[in-house]
């Protein structure tokens, strides 16, 4: 809701948030800046508040500040202590006392003092932390409107705090940290988004254009400065005041966000609270029985009513452990300090126990599995008889006047920093490689082209001969992960035409390009790279026609990027880190399901999949493919891919208009199988088949493609089914993501990681194994149980096997049975024992503890695993879990004929390609106009 010309509102906040009374609608609604319901031409027409404006929005939208509550000590100890579990702790403690059992119960209050403490000081260190990275405070010059169309602007400067949405603000040219979202109005900027991004590559931000078009945030990112932010240069032509107009403040901003995800996290587990209590009050049913049984027992011997209540209150205290708080808090407080020791922080030590239940573990590839850069292996290009030509290593090689060269030197989002290049690691290397030259003009130099251009291009002039080339950038449109490419609009000194450069993933430029100009050889080559591992980027290009320079900034994108003419691939390679592979083979013993969700393509992210084992040799991959072709009706293909026997199929696919296949299936997959995909069949499989959803979950190895936005939703979806899910990223575009997980690990050390609870120092994923042990260790109380419950694959091997675990099972237990046999006098005297006159007693406490633990192993190897499992097969675990994914994944055991598999993947034609296009382009509009 946005508030405009109001004499007096009704308002409430909610974690930190403010909802209006709304007497239309009856109803309180979220108030919102100036980034909903407005166009951009609109907000171009804003030319900032009078001060008495500015008050007035000021009591409304509150000050621009991101406060961060410090509680008080007092106050900390107070919400620790009250805990059940404390409450009963103290309880216990009373009983004890009135006992005269001094030296356990003294024991027990160390642990709770200092587990209450530790835990305390580590809070409030985290709210310090969390409020020296937030809390920033400056001067800003604003513009302020005097009332009249004749009268001149007058500059002021104020503390940020007192900015509100609408107010016009003058960006410095250099070294300022955005204290607002800003919609910038003119100019240029150089922008550092890692507090958001968790990426230090500087961005370039481009003046908001002024159309008629709703401002949308997610595809006006590029014109779009966001709090926290900071801006390494700004720019305008003839030394202009750089503007921007401020859309939101306070926690409305993207900082604010992701600062209230911090203070206000989902619940680490609901399910761990939940069993815990209820294992408790289980103990609590047991303990009053017998509580009863001591009573009435107590007062038939005639003792007192004091002995009677103690001694009946005593058993509560013996089943249900009075230690578990404070041994809770001393474990994770340990498990905490061994992973500080290993470079790992964690910002919400609750966590640490949830680590402990994980079952499926999300990778980034990019960054996180394999090297953070790229390297050029060379290009492909296209002949001139439309044909794909030989492959390039060297690009300087290529000729100047070649379109795929050019769309090279031209598309992309670099800019000059200190006289050195600066941007995009992929925009960089190749650049780089062409060994032209980006140079940034002077305003006498601007008249070439008779507007501002930026930047220009220039070829290498090693002799006389070389003719020289430059090459304007007119005007850029961003590249957007939803889009999958970026373009930018060009002008040649001494060619009267323009000329758009279009580069992105290879299927979505294909979809863009003359299917005529689209070599036939395309999807085969393709295929050969992707397959061996390599980004491949593919490039297009088209003359604008009967354009000039004061139509280009009001072209629209769907207009530009058509009809395009094929100009060739970029192949660069991207190697696994070394400690890839044997975590994941580490992780593959412990049977976790290992998923890698990444924005690159599906038959580069399958190749990598492969080779670091997160596809095992000995399974098939199964590409699941959505195609919407003839009349967008949505169809679901299955293609297996590796198998090197020949395989009968026939073309099948499941449509959402009938769930029932009466074709003979001729094509199975043989043995087991994972799941490929991208994020376009993720997206219609999620609209049009949610059926098909957990069998996709559970069988989804690899999900390529994906955006932010959709690697949430998977996340989501897995734990929708069951999984307790991890997310490990390096930050560049997995906030969202590791904010959902159940366990979020940050490879970024940069300030977005603060939204995850874990963070890695060292940028490998050699930290999940270890987060995962610590959070199993985390829960440990005593070995006999660690014996007995520990039972099962794939989780424990021989005990004999883990030498430590057993040699400290061995020691224990002589130890425990010499003090109980045979302790010596200075022991007895010690612990205080009333050793029986009689070696009787002690030999039958030993044999009791030895029959009981023989029970407990013959129950697990002959009852339940020999009998029931083997014999009866009666699986009541799978059938009576609450897990959906168990029952899945024993209703796609049950069933070998499914998936239905295609001999090869349906063609996109034309059609299907025109089709795409017209969802995208209708999506698109959706969007704009539903925000």
């Amino acid at each position: 809701m946005y508030i405009n010309n109001v004499s007096q509102i009704r308002a409430i906040e909610i974690k930190k948030i403010c909802y209006v009374w709304c007497d239309t609608q009856g109803k309180f609604q979220k108030l919102v800046g100036l980034d909903r319901g407005l166009t951009t031409a609109q907000l171009h027409t804003y030319k900032g508040y009078s001060v008495q404006e500015q008050l007035i929005r000021r009591c409304i939208y509150g000050e621009n500040k991101i406060n961060v509550p410090i509680q008080n000590i007092f106050s900390l100890i107070w919400l620790e202590v009250l805990n059940p579990l404390y409450i009963f702790q103290a309880f216990s403690l009373v009983v004890w006392f009135s006992e005269g059992y001094v030296y356990y119960l003294g024991a027990i209050v160390i642990m709770s003092v200092f587990g209450i403490t530790s835990s305390v000081i580590q809070t409030r260190a985290n709210q310090r932390t969390l409020l020296e990275t937030v809390n920033t405070q400056d001067k800003v010059t604003v513009c302020r409107d005097m009332g009249g169309p004749n009268c001149e602007a007058i500059y002021e400067e104020i503390s940020t705090t007192d900015l509100v949405p609408g107010d016009i603000i003058v960006i410095p040219r250099i070294g300022f940290e955005v204290p607002c979202d800003i919609a910038l109005l003119c100019g240029t900027c150089v922008v550092n988004e890692s507090m958001l991004t968790g990426e230090s590559v500087p961005v370039l931000k481009t003046a908001l254009p002024n159309i008629n078009l709703l401002y949308n945030e997610r595809e006006d990112a590029n014109h779009t400065l966001f709090s926290g932010t900071k801006v390494l240069q700004a720019r305008y032509f003839s030394d202009r005041k750089v503007h921007g107009v401020v859309l939101r403040t306070g926690y409305l901003t993207a900082k604010g966000s992701l600062v209230r995800s911090i203070l206000y996290p989902p619940p680490a587990d609901f399910r761990f609270d939940k069993d815990t209590y209820r294992f408790i009050w289980i103990l609590a049913a047991v303990a009053t029985s017998g509580s009863i049984y001591t009573a009435v027992s107590k007062a038939s011997r005639g003792l007192t009513v004091f002995d009677i209540l103690v001694k009946s209150l005593d058993l509560f205290t013996i089943v249900i452990p009075p230690a578990l708080p404070a041994a809770m808090t001393v474990g994770r407080l340990y498990a905490l300090r061994r992973l500080q020791s290993h470079q790992l922080s964690c910002m919400n030590t609750r966590v640490i126990n949830v680590c402990g239940s994980i079952d499926c573990i999300c990778f980034d590839k990019t960054g996180t599995l394999t090297e953070d850069g790229l390297d050029m292996w060379g290009v492909v290009p296209v002949e001139n008889n439309h044909d794909l030509g030989s492959p390039i290593r060297d690009v300087t090689t290529l000729s100047n006047n070649h379109s795929l060269k050019l769309g090279m030197v031209t598309c992309h989002s670099l800019t000059l920093l200190n006289s050195t290049v600066s941007g995009d690691p992929l925009d960089i290397k190749m650049f780089e490689s062409t060994a032209w030259c980006l140079e940034e003009l002077e305003v006498s130099d601007a008249s070439k082209f008779d507007v501002l251009i930026p930047s220009i291009v220039r070829n290498p002039t090693t002799t006389s001969d070389d003719k020289q080339i430059e090459i304007g950038l007119i005007h850029q449109f961003h590249f957007s992960s939803s889009l999958q490419r970026m373009s930018m609009i060009t002008k040649t000194i001494g060619d009267p035409r323009f000329i758009v450069y279009t580069k992105g993933s290879p299927e979505m430029i294909q979809s863009l390009c003359i299917p005529s100009t689209v070599p036939s050889t395309t999807n085969t080559v393709l295929r050969e790279y992707t397959e061996e591992g390599y980004r491949v980027i593919a490039l297009a290009h088209k003359v604008l026609q009967n354009c000039n320079f004061v139509q280009i900034p009001k072209l629209r994108r769907e207009e530009v990027e058509c009809d395009l003419t094929f100009a060739g691939l970029v192949i660069l390679e991207n190697r696994l880190k070394d400690q890839t592979t044997p975590v994941i083979e580490e992780l593959q013993g412990a049977n976790m399901k290992i998923i890698m969700v990444t924005g690159d393509n599906i038959l580069t992210a399958v190749s990598v999949a492969k080779e670091c084992g997160i596809v095992l040799p000995s399974k098939t991959v199964v590409d699941v493919t959505a195609d919407e072709s003839q009349g967008c009706s949505p169809k679901i293909y299955y293609t297996a891919s590796g198998i090197t026997s020949p395989m009968r199929a026939t073309s099948m696919f499941e449509n959402y208009h009938s769930n029932k296949n009466d074709l003979e299936l001729e094509a199975r997959v043989n043995g087991d199988y994972s799941f490929a995909m991208t994020g376009r069949t993720w997206a219609i499989i999620r609209d049009k088949f949610p059926v098909l959803l957990p069998r996709i979950l559970v069988k989804g190895a690899i999900f390529a493609r994906m955006t932010s936005e959709q690697k949430q939703q998977l996340i989501q979806e897995l734990q929708y089914i069951g999984y307790h899910v991890a997310m490990c990223g390096d930050g560049a575009n997995d906030c969202g993501a590791l904010r959902a997980a159940h366990v979020g690990v940050s490879l970024s050390e940069a300030e977005s990681s603060v939204a995850s609870p874990f963070t890695s120092h060292i940028a490998n994923i050699s930290c999940m194994p270890r987060i995962i042990r610590e959070g199993r260790a985390a829960l440990f109380q005593y070995i006999i149980l660690a014996l007995i419950f520990s039972y099962g694959k794939p989780y424990r091997g021989p005990i004999y096997k883990n030498t430590v675990f057993f040699s400290s099972l061995v020691t224990m237990t002589a130890i425990c049975s010499y003090v109980t046999l045979f302790p010596a006098d200075w022991i007895k005297e010690l612990l205080q024992l009333r050793f029986p006159p009689s070696i009787e007693f002690p030999i039958i406490v030993v044999t009791l503890a030895v029959v009981d633990c023989i029970l407990c192993l013959g129950i697990e190897y002959f009852i339940v695993d020999y009998l029931l499992t083997k014999k009866l097969k009666l699986g009541s675990y799978e059938s009576n879990n609450e897990h959906i994914y168990h029952s899945v994944k024993l209703e796609l055991d049950s069933s070998p004929g499914w998936p239905p598999i295609c001999k090869h993947q349906p063609m996109i034609t034309s059609s299907s390609l025109e089709c795409m296009r017209k969802t995208e382009i209708d999506t698109e509009q959706f969007e704009r106009q539903e925000r």
